[in-house]
């Protein structure tokens, strides 16, 4: 889906409604018959839910001639039992499946029957008081999901068992909580991999600067010597602290920024870490031109190993982000020893047509490390002395939306293989045409009271 225009906002939710809605008087009801059940159950328990499909025909997958086509199915059942004010217990699952497809696997993240999505007990309320507190698997997702968020345009997703507290007030926002990310498995349950552990401080202040948010964070990982782990590379056991800062605002002018740092310390293995990432975004509205457009530039950096073979580990690692649409809609691309460089711009067209077409440019920021997949795992090789210049990609994006509850995409983009994967791959470009249908079982998008940084 298209962000909405950038805004000084606290965390969103984990599928949030456009942000000029259609008017909702002339929608037929029977589109929506769950919402109409909803309101004659009891007011102490809620159903819901939402569907996804998406039509996807990728080609030079692999950077090689290989195409394909597919469609992606994924169902969510939603279901919220709240007896008292300061008690909820909330369950989801989720189907996601892949048909018609005869390259890519039938597996995570393209497809995962029937498992436990969400499933968690909160004690106190997230909207009144100072303090609430939750156990159980949930989605975990801040800011703008550069280092942790659910990854939704995935067909499968991510979530993490977790124990979390949060303490609020008007004005910040405080979450702390520790949690263990699901694996991909072909398991109801996806029991977590011992040892793979995620804690974490992040705060949200609203008034510390004018018209901003300033989100401060720290966050520990650990994992095992596990060579499954991305993160881990197979050097050894990971002990690592990431230290970051995300502020998000607007200025005069229909000026609009958005900048986020880390910076991580901490072993691999008998690796020392040393490593840090930085995004700067700069947007400008033109309210009064027709289509309301905004014209935006953005920056992205990831540090990377100069010297794969000494004590020293400098690649970043992008813990669990939602990369999509940050390093293109391609979704090839991964924060790590990476270097990016886009702009674009977005319309508004009426009330219901939404539109983005962005140019980037990506380049390894040393030869010597490898280029990182979207997934953060290890795309291709390092190839020392080769160019640094991963490629070129446009994107062509719209979106319709009818409702809250109800809206459909479309799209194109294309990475042009530069110099290194011409060096190091077959160095076919790689296309990515789409369309999709996301349909929420209520036309307000919701069944249940939606607060920020809850997935309800």
């Amino acid at each position: 889906m298209l962000p909405d225009r950038a805004q000084a906002q606290t965390n969103p939710t984990p599928n949030p409604a456009p942000s000029s809605p259609a008017a909702e008087s002339d929608d037929p009801s029977w589109l929506f018959p769950v919402a109409k059940l909803d309101e004659v159950l009891p007011r102490w328990f809620h159903i819901g839910g939402e569907y996804r499909d998406r039509l996807e025909g990728p080609s030079g997958t692999g950077f090689a001639d290989t195409s394909d086509f597919y469609v992606l199915d994924r169902l969510r059942v939603k279901i919220a039992i709240q007896p008292k004010d300061w008690l909820k217990f909330y369950g989801e699952v989720q189907d996601a499946r892949i048909f018609f497809n005869h390259h890519v696997p039938n597996a995570n993240p393209l497809e995962d029957s029937w498992t436990l999505w969400q499933a968690y007990v909160q004690v106190g309320s997230s909207t009144s008081g100072w303090v609430d507190g939750l156990a159980g698997r949930e989605v975990l997702l801040f800011g703008d999901e550069r280092v942790i968020g659910p990854s939704n345009w995935l067909n499968v997703g991510r979530t993490f068992d977790v124990a979390r507290v949060n303490l609020h007030h008007p004005g910040y926002e405080v979450s702390v909580f520790g949690s263990s990310v699901v694996p991909g498995s072909n398991t109801f349950l996806h029991r977590a991999i011992p040892g793979n552990n995620f804690y974490g401080i992040y705060g949200s202040f609203k008034n510390i600067i004018p018209r901003a948010t300033f989100e401060p964070y720290v966050l520990w990982r650990l994992a095992p010597g596990n060579f499954g782990l991305p993160e881990t590379v197979g050097r050894g056991h990971l002990d690592e602290v990431t230290i970051g800062l995300h502020v998000k605002g607007t200025l005069a002018g229909d000026f609009d920024y958005d900048a986020e740092f880390d910076g991580q310390k901490g072993s691999l293995g008998a690796s020392s870490i040393g490593a840090w990432a930085g995004y700067v975004g700069v947007g400008k509205t033109f309210p009064k031109v027709a289509a309301a457009p905004r014209v935006f530039i953005e920056g992205n950096y990831a540090s990377g190993t100069k010297n794969p073979r000494g004590r020293d580990w400098n690649t970043f690692d992008q813990l669990y982000p939602s990369n999509h649409d940050k390093f293109g809609f391609t979704d090839q691309v991964g924060r790590r020893n990476l270097v990016q460089f886009r702009v674009g711009v977005e319309e508004s067209v009426g009330k219901k047509w939404k539109f983005k077409q962005a140019f980037e440019g990506f380049w390894l920021a040393t030869s010597n490390d490898n280029f990182y997949a979207s997934s953060g795992a290890i795309s291709v090789s390092a190839h020392p002395g080769a160019s640094r210049h991963i490629g070129n990609e446009v994107d062509l994006i719209a979106e319709y939306t009818v409702n809250k509850g109800l809206n459909f995409g479309f799209g194109y983009a294309r990475l042009f293989a530069g110099q290194f994967l011409k060096t190091t791959t077959p160095g076919h470009d790689y296309s990515y045409p789409f369309a999709y249908l996301e349909y929420n079982f209520s036309k307000s998008g919701f069944h249940f009271p939606v607060t920020p940084n809850k997935p309800y």
